[in-house]
């Protein structure tokens, strides 16, 4: 037994208060609009207000003359200094037609919102009131906003030097041959054809995401000497740095970006790398001042956190015993514009057509995606990252088959769950290990679907009508570079330096940059449990690419999995040190097996008497490196790298109970339970309000938020007023409950869970109201979900009854 299995028990799993909290709830907290630096400058992006046009002119020359204006700069100011994207750094090894932009609009406009001059001023009074003065004279042009249309022959160009506006397209089963692909499509079809049940149904999925409590931001800082220092609200410093080295040709020594230590928030919003970065970072080299921008949330909403936007025509095939038998899949994503770089709007709907099989096991798939571009922003990442929309029409679709062959729709799930693994998925997704009817079995034991029949029959009697509904999610637990690689052309690995000082403090640095997920709490835990020491006594550093090792980021719900996994190693290798050295200096024969890290101390397990407190043995080793064991040298600091076997997962499972008016359409949600398989918990507190945040994201996509455009392109949802969000008062109780298998891959037996988790929520949420609508044969195939939908849908249902 490893000492990382024996003493997991000591701080790992303890509900310790967060150690941020402190400093964020006493207004301590450090932000990047906190940061200030001497003679720094303030910067305001003036943006499009056209969702396609022509620029023709631009003239700031009143904008320049207002006093306290230091620079103005457009597209054609920077286009010959500045490398447009692509580069390789942020272009996935996917097929696609990428497009060329620079960080400011060149020849024309192709989203409401994008920047076409950026203005630098003394403050950002005075740069509001530049903008104002910038005249763009503009040629309208044909908008196109929607993705089957855009597909259309005849369709307007958003990219006219790609000569189509289909920006990437895969068919994800059968094979890499069209041959193949050919021959299996065939196969689904001859199952389809000898189904006993096929459900067909075209399932939309608006455009919606995530709004960080902190919008974006950037603050660069420039000298001669050292070259740029970046201060940037991003989930993957190391990645920004490397993009920033290649576009703006900077050597790599002198680039240094820094993720503030405290964000609001990032949900995938801030893992992609921005045009606006450049800019900043452009500006502070030609001025050799510090320039800050801090996006409004206008801005912000509108031009990022736009996520989902799909068309599925999704089928399934089974038998009237409740096997389900093939899945065949055709996609349609709304890609935006595609000015994205990393994601270029198309990677989401990519890995949400991979994860679209989910749990389930099936003899058969035929699943293909076509992306299009539009004339609205670019699609950004958000929490479940391309599979919310998938997930919900296969859940809808699941319930859909139930209902035909009158089987308890919870007992059709769990006659097809995986029922053990490794599993490998028709699309070919890598399921590692877990028990899924465990988790499942656990979710209906705590929902007791007996007692709420009756309570449904008997409400029914009084003119009442609950609903239950069910979904399940698998998702990935960290991001694999077998599948990173691919997809975003980087790394997966984790990594961390865990350093000792001679007083027994431990100081931890990862490259990875978390938006308030408490990774600093939960980090402190693992290396006092393998210490033996407080969490006090731990620091944690991360974002800095100046100090930390390199990181691809705080994304696919790495901390969980990787990042404290290489924690984990480099505490390991550190145990081994300092116990071969206590060992020669207690004059035993023993290694890191016969000792025990606990209580600021280290033990000898063969005589308790033989021990040293953890701080004496660490200041030994550091500060007086004499007479040492042959071959060992003094300090106690190692740099560790994680890399997962195969790609891991982790499972969730939903279950929603709501009433409905019928009336009036209106539906309350009663009571959620989840079940969920997070292998080690390190912290629950923490991982409980992982999964309440994004449950109730979940919600908030599915019932309140949308981003609307008009006919125009033009952006009508970028204020909270017009794009609502859900409240306390909108969301139920949430019951979390756990039922975890340790991942046998992982040192601690950790997975991670934070990213993929919102996906089942609409399917089990609309799963419900469909439930409660069961006596008018209601089913729902849009989002987002609300009563006045719900009353149509009743009309309709009415109607064709009478």
């Amino acid at each position: 037994m490893s000492s990382v299995e024996k003493q997991a028990g000591d701080w790992l799993g303890a509900r310790l208060t967060r150690k941020e909290d402190l400093r964020l709830v006493t207004g301590q907290g450090r932000y990047l609009a906190d940061l200030v630096l001497p003679g720094m400058l303030h910067a305001l992006f003036v943006r499009s207000e056209y969702a396609h046009a022509r620029i023709k002119s631009i003239d700031a020359s009143e904008a320049l003359a207002l006093p306290g204006v230091v620079a103005v700069y457009t597209g054609a100011d920077i286009k010959d200094s500045v490398k447009p994207m692509p580069q390789s750094v942020v272009l996935p090894n996917l097929p696609a037609r990428y497009p060329t932009f620079w960080p400011l609009a060149t020849d024309k406009v192709k989203f409401h919102g994008e920047p076409v001059a950026l203005i630098v001023a003394r403050d950002k009074y005075v740069a509001e009131d530049a903008a104002e003065l910038v005249y763009v004279d503009y040629e309208e042009l044909p908008v196109i906003l929607d993705p089957e249309r855009a597909l259309a022959a005849d369709s307007p160009l958003v990219h006219e030097e790609d000569g189509s506006n289909e920006i990437f397209a895969m068919t994800l089963t059968g094979g890499e041959t069209p041959e193949g692909q050919a021959e299996n499509a065939a196969e689904v079809e001859k199952i389809f054809q000898a189904a006993d049940v096929v459900v067909s149904e075209r399932f939309r999925v608006h455009r919606t995401g995530i709004t960080p409590m902190e919008p974006r931001g950037v603050l660069c800082d420039w000298n001669d000497a050292d070259g740029l220092t970046a201060w940037i609200t991003t989930q993957r410093p190391h990645i920004d740095r490397l993009a920033l080295i290649d576009i703006l040709d900077i050597p790599g020594e002198q680039v240094r970006v820094i993720a503030p230590r405290d964000q609001g928030g990032g949900f995938g919003v801030k893992a992609p790398f921005y045009r606006e970065n450049i800019m900043i970072a452009y500006a502070a080299r030609a001025l050799k001042r510090p320039v800050r921008w801090v996006e409004s949330r206008y801005e912000s909403l509108m031009n990022v956190g736009q996520e989902r936007d799909q068309i599925n025509d999704l089928e399934i095939a089974a038998s009237k015993d409740g096997k389900l038998l093939a899945v065949r899949n055709h996609g349609l994503a709304d890609n935006g514009v595609g000015t994205t770089g990393v994601y270029w709007g198309f990677v989401m709907p990519f890995l949400g057509a991979v994860e679209l099989p989910n749990a389930y096991t099936w003899e058969r798939g035929d699943v293909r995606l076509r992306v299009a571009t539009t004339n609205k922003a670019s699609l950004t990442p958000s929490r479940a990252f391309g599979h919310f929309p998938t997930r919900f029409a296969l859940e809808r679709a699941i319930d859909m088959v139930a209902h035909r062959i009158g089987m308890e729709p919870a007992e059709l799930r769990r006659r097809n769950l995986v029922p053990s693994l490794p599993y490998t998925s028709v699309t070919n997704e890598y399921y590692d290990s877990g028990d899924f009817l465990r988790v499942w079995d656990n979710l209906l034991e705590r929902a007791d679907l007996p007692a709420f029949r009756a309570e449904q029959a008997a409400a029914r009697k009084q003119g009442r009508h609950l609903g239950i509904g069910f979904a399940c999610g698998v998702e990935l637990s960290g991001v694999a570079s077998e599948l990173l690689v691919p997809m975003e052309n980087q790394p997966g690995y984790g990594a961390a330096t865990v350093r000792l000082d001679p007083r027994g403090k431990v100081m931890v640095f990862g490259g990875d940059a978390p938006g308030g997920q408490g990774h600093e709490t939960t980090t402190a835990q693992v290396v006092a449990s393998l210490f033996g020491i407080d969490p006090k006594d731990v620091v944690v550093t991360t974002g800095d690419t100046g100090t930390t090792p390199f990181g691809a980021g705080s994304i696919g719900a790495r901390a969980g999995s990787y990042f404290v996994s290489a924690v984990a190693n480099a505490c390991q290798e550190l145990q081994d040190k300092i116990t071969r050295i206590l060992a020669h200096d207690l004059q035993i024969e023993a290694s890191r097996q016969h000792f025990e890290f606990k209580d600021g101390e280290v033990v000898y397990l063969g005589d308790s008497s033989k021990r040293k407190t953890f701080r004496d043995i660490v200041e030994r080793i550091i500060m007086h490196p004499i007479n040492m064991p042959e071959g060992e040298v003094g300090g106690l600091e190692w740099t560790a790298f994680f890399e997962a076997a195969k790609p891991m997962i982790c499972f969730n499972a939903d279950c929603c109970i709501v009433e409905v008016d019928v009336d009036s359409g209106n539906f309350e949600i009663r009571r959620w339970v989840t079940s969920e398989d997070v292998g080690t918990l390190i912290n629950p507190n923490i991982v409980d309000g992982q999964m309440h945040g994004a449950i109730v994201q979940g919600l908030s996509n599915a019932m309140f938020e949308e981003f609307v455009y008009d006919e125009q392109g033009q952006q009508l949802s970028a204020d909270f007023e017009h794009y609502k969000l859900a409240t306390a008062a909108d969301v139920p109780d949430i019951e979390i409950t756990y039922a975890p298998t340790p991942c046998p891959h992982t040192p601690l037996g950790t997975r991670g869970i934070g990213e993929g988790r919102p996906s089942s929520v609409p399917g089990a949420l609309t799963n419900a109201v469909c439930d409660a609508l069961a006596p008018f044969g209601v089913e729902l195939t849009e989002l987002p979900l609300r009563p006045d939908r719900v009353w149509r849908a009743l009309q309709a249902a009415r109607g064709e009854r009478r």
